[in-house]
């Protein structure tokens, strides 16, 4: 029995098949590693889930195969099990997960209407559960049997070669409006023959689904059934449905896999995949609730913004699931497993919920994290890093997170390092994450850099202190890494200096100049965040915002997300150039050449920052190794200070 968290680490059988610990990793797809590359797994993949599995997860989850054919298109992978020619790989990926005592799991997936087609896809009928036009204009045909039929006969042949691959557990995607949930729930079936009407003619077809599978592949394969507990839509798919399609489906199944939403709809996509807008375990009452009716007798499994023990064992302990999986904390840390079973909660790297993991391969066709500057590059690293180096004495001079990650590293790596913050305190812009109650994921994660920092031997923090060049040079550093950030940019607007202007960095220390009606300038995602914060606590907030878009600059999930929160909590407008600045308000001028004035005792400016270029470029001379990294450089986010950090420690 663990000492720490006995419940998480209780071994758990099913079907014969005895699983280590409660913690699985949730599906994240291979798209994001490798796109429309071969139809099999590539090594930077293997590579990348492999690490999970070093890092104690139980089973490990390859996700995303599409069983129908979208198109080639650059967002999701092309992986094809049924092709022979790559059974190696699926063979190689499943040997290195079990390498590490995990056990290796498949997914299968048909989005349905949820899903991206092709130009080319869209010249042949795209059946749907029912005939309907999306808000697109894409419109989708009522499957007939026929093809219910073909579609359920390549189901049972896929899962035939998932475990000749040596896959033991198969995921079937029947949630989160894709084409199994569309026929189950009210909200999309509106067939009127045998596939609709009762909750025992909507699960037809997923039945016929699961008995094609088990007469190929017998009961030796583990089958996990994900479907959204609920919907979150009026007349949707409801926890009621949810508990009685379970009674339904059962016996042909081993894992009751519960999440939530629809990931189509603007906002239900972040309960889906949740926000820093919701708590931690938001989704585990679902699970509960099937949990709690003694006629399911299968192990049920819950997910959604797991990552700290705390609440995994508190979930297992009071009887609430049988099995907790998480995405994002096994992508933001892949060791967080072992961690929890040393009793190392506090080492655990927090996930910050920016959604990069999810959405930025789309722009950038990179797969990265955040906090984790080396996912989606692991198979990389052994040709990055340099095995034979000397060891060094650093200078970091900027104590936000690029300063912070770069000394722990460079620490790592076994240099002497010294951090130099020229404030009182390390963080940096992180320590804005303190006063907003939706940002607590990264104010655990700079809390996280902070403690490890102090606690570093290797690390002396000078604060309050900010080296002149000379002085600097006088120090004799081997290398300098210079993280000293970004200022804000002061737009040439008339009355910007006035005194009832101010900074939205500098707004949350300084509580006494943020009067009852507030005007926020700049509608990126530091605007809405802050017009968010301040709507939240009361005050009357009106956001300005030159472009169409709020929050460009964010990830499609929390952007979709945090545009709701501004329409809650502010009143937004776009296509508005404010044109000047008083002490009684701001005036501004609509994409209609409209002029328009509003009254603010305060107006915060959010329009963006500009890189200390000139300041960290006088610190060039100062050791024999120079290097910028972060805002200085250009302004980005964490993600990109992150890895600039990785870059610079690891090079060294």
């Amino acid at each position: 029995m663990n000492q720490y968290y006995p419940h998480i680490f209780e071994p758990i059988t099913i079907s014969g098949v005895t699983f280590k610990n409660r913690i699985f990793t949730a599906p994240s797809m291979g798209h994001m590693l490798q796109n429309n590359a071969p139809t099999y797994p590539e090594p930077a993949m293997i590579c990348n889930y492999m690490q999970k599995a070093i890092g104690g997860a139980a089973q490990v989850e390859c996700g995303g195969q599409q069983v129908n054919d979208p198109g080639e298109n650059p967002i999701h992978s092309k992986f094809d099990i049924e092709n022979p020619t790559g059974w190696r790989n699926f063979i190689h990926f499943t040997n290195a997960i079990h390498f590490y005592d995990a056990k290796a799991s498949y997914e299968l997936i048909h989005f349905g209407s949820e899903g991206e087609y092709t130009a080319e896809a869209r010249k042949s009928k795209i059946y749907g559960c029912s005939e309907f036009t999306r808000n697109d204009g894409l419109h989708f045909y009522q499957m007939p049997y026929e093809e219910m039929d073909k579609l359920a006969d390549r189901y049972a042949s896929l899962a035939e070669c998932v475990k000749f691959c040596g896959f033991d557990t198969l995921l079937i995607h029947g949630g989160h409006g894709t084409l199994l949930q569309e026929f189950v729930s009210p909200r999309s079936n509106h067939r009127t023959d045998e596939f609709g009407g009762s909750m025992e003619n909507r699960a037809r077809f997923p039945l016929l689904v699961l008995d094609r599978i088990r007469q190929k592949v017998g009961r030796d394969l583990l089958i996990e059934y994900r479907i959204s507990g609920s919907e979150f839509v009026p007349g949707g798919f409801e926890i009621e449905d949810c508990i009685e399609f379970f009674k339904l489906i059962q016996d042909r199944i081993d894992i009751a896999h519960i999440s939530a939403g629809v990931v189509r709809e603007p906002r239900l996509r972040a309960i889906t995949h949740p926000t820093g807008f919701l708590p931690e375990a938001c989704n585990a009452h679902l699970a509960k609730a099937v949990k709690a009716c003694p006629d399911i007798k299968i192990p049920v499994l819950t997910l959604g913004a797991f990552q700290q023990p705390e609440a995994i064992e508190r979930v297992l302990a009071n009887g609430e699931a049988d099995i907790v999986a998480m995405a994002r904390g096994t992508i933001a840390d892949p060791y967080t497993v072992n961690k929890i079973k040393e009793g190392r909660p506090q080492d655990i790297v927090p996930c910050i919920k920016c959604f990069h993991c999810l959405d930025d391969f789309k722009n950038t066709h990179c797969y990265s994290c955040s906090v984790n500057p080396a996912a989606g590059r692991e198979s990389q690293l052994d040709m990055l890093v340099p095995k034979e180096y000397t060891k060094k004495n650093v200078a970091i001079l900027g104590g936000g997170p690029g300063g912070m990650k770069a000394a722990l590293l460079a620490s790592e790596r076994g240099h002497r390092v010294t951090l130099f913050e020229a404030k009182g305190t390390l963080g940096g812009q992180l320590n804005d994450a303190d006063y907003m109650s939706f940002k607590y994921d990264l104010k655990k994660y700079k809390n996280y850099l902070i403690d490890h920092v102090n606690a570093d031997e290797n690390i002396a923090v000078k604060l309050n202190t900010k080296p002149t060049p000379q002085e600097l040079t006088n120090m004799n550093f081997d290398s300098v890494i210079c993280a000293v950030g970004a200022d804000p940019l002061i737009p040439p607007i008339p009355g910007v200096d006035g005194e009832n202007v101010i900074w939205a960095g500098d707004s949350f220390f300084a509580p006494e100049k943020v009067g009852q009606k507030l005007v926020v300038i700049g509608g990126g995602q530091v605007g809405c965040e802050t017009a968010v914060h301040y709507g939240m606590n009361g005050k009357s907030v009106a956001l300005l915002e030159m472009q169409d878009q709020l929050a460009p600059d964010a990830m499609r999930t929390y952007r979709e997300e945090l545009e709701g929160q501004v329409h809650d909590h502010a009143t937004a407008y776009t296509g508005a150039k404010v044109t000047g600045i008083t002490a009684a308000g701001v005036t501004y001028v609509d994409k209609d050449g409209g002029t328009h004035t509003i009254e603010a005792d305060t107006v915060i400016l959010a329009v963006g920052m500009k890189p200390r270029a000139a300041e960290a470029e006088s610190y060039r001379d100062c050791a024999p190794a120079f290097r910028r990294i972060g805002d200085c450089v250009k302004v980005g986010n964490v993600k990109v200070v992150t890895r600039a950090a990785f870059d610079a420690a690891m090079s060294l």
